[in-house]
């Protein structure tokens, strides 16, 4: 029920276990072409998935509607992520190599992460704002996966102190100092 977490599944080789997927999960582009769509994120058409009979269905803490997965829930084994950091994210994609058997494949994935991603842990981190909507504006806050993987990537969340997604404005990121935006 979550793109990056259909991309996951590509990843560990699970093509032909995976049956349906949101309206958002386009990659990898052959899914997206292949797979029975069940609405979006936000709108799982229930009667869609009842259908299809899955063993397991995959949903986000953040990104699915608690009701939905609950009604859902009722029917078939649900796993439900919450990633906040980079460190989660690991765990997460280890637990779901062990709940589809690939463990192994899931174990390299991360291992390849591992390498090639290193936390930024440098006096000199460049304040930065991430944008994640507008009308109103809105960043992330301390507590979300975009501002852990602002430090991976040299940056310092100039509203590090707030929680989820706080509106801004315009004058605030002046005051505030920003001086990159993402």
């Amino acid at each position: 029920l979550v793109p990056s977490q259909t991309e996951l599944l590509s990843d560990l080789g699970l093509e032909d276990e995976t049956v349906g997927i949101t309206k958002f999960c386009v990659h990898p582009p052959g899914w997206f072409k292949t797979k029975e769509k069940i609405g979006g994120t936000k709108t799982v058409n229930i009667d869609k998935v009842l259908k299809l009979q899955p063993d397991l269905i995959i949903a986000n803490k953040e990104e699915n509607v608690k009701e939905q997965v609950e009604a859902l829930a009722e029917q078939f084994p649900v796993w439900v992520t919450d990633v906040n950091t980079v460190v989660e994210a690991y765990d997460m994609i280890k637990g779901i190599g062990e709940i589809t058997a690939t463990s192994n494949m899931a174990k390299e994935i991360i291992k390849r992460c591992q390498e090639n991603l290193q936390l930024n842990n440098s006096d000199t981190l460049i304040p930065a704002c991430y944008l994640i909507w507008r009308n109103p504006y809105m960043t992330v806050g301390g507590d979300t996966f975009i501002s852990d993987m602002m430090r991976y990537a040299g940056f310092q969340n100039i509203y590090v102190s707030h929680k989820r997604y706080p509106e801004i404005t315009i004058e605030q990121l002046k005051k505030d100092n920003c001086q990159y935006l993402l």
